[in-house]
């Protein structure tokens, strides 16, 4: 603590004796505390594991019999359908007939089939193209009906009754954009022909580890994104421990960034995104521990050694968004302004130590420009490479001569498209938003929103306005307290604003259709960069050393306030209009049930 810090904040010695960098036994045990709260509310009702994995295929021309054991009245009919675009007919007792077509959106989740009929025995025939069904569940006045096939191809079709929920739902369904990712890591198992190709591969492979472990369910490509978004706390409590030094703002930056909406969403859900910012983040915390060592009296591999950790970061990261193209951008701009700096202290004075200074600056240049070449264009070249297998596997698959000429014109191919499909994006969506309101968190994602006229629930992705709004407007304090030259200098600050520069302002530029989690990728630097302010604040102030706990518990507050709206948990629609119209946040759609 400063010498003259009074007794009544003697509490807080707690956090500050020992300051150091490193994790010290408090800072283990706070972070150990941290993670487990945040990882138990991560993973509460994630999704089911009890999911029909089973699937029947059948093709044109394809009919098979159900039988009810006696005559029943079926009202309600629910198909979990995998990876087709058939036609199925169904043919009562009396002749009656009705048809149900599979669509893309409905694919591994239960979908009420517009279906009602009274019989005993069905048929059912396959129309048109090819079906795959993972589970049919028929309904007799809410009651689920026991059902038998007379064809023991069609048994996969009602093999897994016990998976039938009590309602559909997120917890058992894929919602949102896991139509595409999720079923594009599935498709890469199997060695399917890919849906989803406008984002590297990377991203989809990670999910696929998670189905290839808990099976193609709701838990099982959820999962994997899920423990990202929890080893995200631990870095962000290692990057802001480096900073700051202190276990009370590495303690609060971390809980800020674990009771983020946004952080808390987008990580429960089967898509890209988090893989990216995750990347994103870790490739910057090498890059910082590279700079803030000094240029000329650390040792050479003290200083290597995270440069190369950091392009291993953005390898991966741009092997699973593209957004980590965007960050690397930044990262070279941290690194040539942190060369220049040391060419500017070498360059400092005539005597002896200067020419060796300059001698030195020279060696290690050359040294640090190979080793730059290797690991940030060779080694993150080769992992975008390998990132295709899939594709190689299914290519290879098709003819017999696939050599590395075919890889590579098939890696190739593919950045053409996606670029093509970016760049030709001109569809408009009821959830778009523009990048300036972003900060604000003007309009949230709608993920899911289902309702039974008591209770509804409901999934947006958006921000924790305590932690966003907050954050907005410190870091662009800070900024202007450096341009200002009343901060010190640091190492950080190119870290952080580059940071924010890097992944925020390339949206700046984009005209097509861009939405709020676009923003996911600035938010830790905005964190980072507001605690740094108040980190100073409180230096010149002690205070306001309670700034920071009530920050802290203001976004605790909105966090949980807002839980209902971005979990899925069901509530009234009394408390819904409440966080919809009334509690300071995003729109959140829970109107438009």
């Amino acid at each position: 603590m400063k010498e003259n810090a009074s007794p009544k904040y003697e509490i807080l010695s707690l956090f500050e004796k020992g300051q150091s960098e490193r994790l010290l036994k408090l800072d283990k045990l706070l972070l150990a505390a941290l993670t487990l709260v945040y990882a138990l509310i991560a993973l509460l009702n994630l999704g089911t594991l009890s999911f029909p994995t089973s699937v029947y295929r059948g093709e044109t021309g394809d009919s098979f019999t159900l039988d009810f054991g006696q005559t029943v009245a079926v009202d309600r009919v629910w198909v979990n359908s995998n990876i087709a675009q058939g036609t199925l007919r169904f043919v009562t007792d009396d002749g009656e007939e009705d048809e149900y077509t599979q669509d893309q959106g409905d694919m591994f989740k239960w979908h009420e089939a517009n279906l009602a009929f009274t019989t005993r025995y069905l048929t059912v025939q396959v129309e048109d193209r090819a079906v795959a069904v993972n589970e049919i569940a028929f309904f007799s006045g809410g009651e689920l009906l026991p059902v038998t096939v007379s064809e023991g191809d069609a048994l996969a079709l009602v093999d897994e009754q016990n998976t039938v929920p009590e309602a559909p739902s997120y917890f058992n369904g894929m919602i949102f954009d896991e139509i595409y990712h999720a079923r594009t890591a599935y498709e890469n198992i199997h060695n399917l022909s890919v849906y989803e190709w406008t984002h590297p591969p990377l991203g989809k492979l990670i999910i696929a580890l998670g189905i290839l472990l808990f099976g193609m369910k709701p838990f099982g490509w959820r999962i994997m994104g899920t423990l990202f978004g929890v080893a995200m706390v631990p870095l962000m409590y290692v990057f802001s421990k480096r900073i700051f030094k202190r276990t009370d703002f590495a303690f609060v930056t971390a809980g800020l960034w674990a009771f983020d909406c946004m952080h808390f969403t987008q990580t429960r859900i089967a898509t890209i995104d988090v893989y990216g910012v995750f990347f994103i983040l870790l490739m910057f915390f090498f890059m910082y521990e590279y700079v803030r060592q000094d240029y000329f009296t650390a040792p050479l591999k003290d200083k290597l050694r995270p440069l190369a950790l950091s392009g291993v970061a953005f390898g991966l990261g741009c092997a699973s968004k593209w957004i980590g193209c965007y960050a690397g951008a930044g990262l070279a701009v941290v690194l040539f302004y942190h060369l220049l700096t040391a060419l500017s202290e070498a360059y400092k004075g005539h005597d002896k130590g200067a020419a060796a200074r300059r001698s030195l600056f020279w060696k290690r240049l050359w040294t640090t420009a190979g080793w730059c070449c290797l690991w940030f264009l060779l080694v993150p070249g080769v992992i975008y490479f390998l990132s295709y297998f899939p594709y190689y596997r299914y290519e290879a698959s098709l003819r017999q001569s696939y050599g590395l000429r075919d890889m590579w014109d098939t890696l190739i191919k593919n950045q053409k498209d996606m670029y093509n499909y970016h760049s030709g994006l001109t569809a408009t969506h009821m959830c778009q938003s523009t990048w300036y309101q972003w900060p604000f968190t003007f309009k949230s994602v709608w993920f899911y929103v289902s309702g039974d006229g008591e209770r509804i629930s409901n999934i947006a992705s958006t921000g924790n306005p305590a932690v966003w709004w907050i954050s907005a407007v410190g870091a662009v304090c800070l900024f202007l307290e450096w341009v200002l030259g009343k901060v010190k200098k640091n190492p950080v600050h190119p870290i952080l604003f580059v940071g924010v520069a890097a992944n925020y302002g390339p949206w700046v530029l984009v005209t097509r259709c861009v939405f709020l989690y676009h923003f996911f990728a600035t938010v830790p630097f905005l964190l980072l960069s507001t605690v740094y302010l108040l980190f100073l604040l409180e230096q010149e102030n002690r205070k306001i050393y309670w700034i920071k706990w009530a920050w802290l518990s203001l976004a605790v507050v909105y966090f949980i306030l807002l839980y209902p709206a971005i979990s899925g948990l069901p509530t009234g629609f009394g408390y819904a209009g409440f966080l919809e119209n009334v509690l300071p946040a995003s729109v959140l759609y829970y109107g438009w049930v």
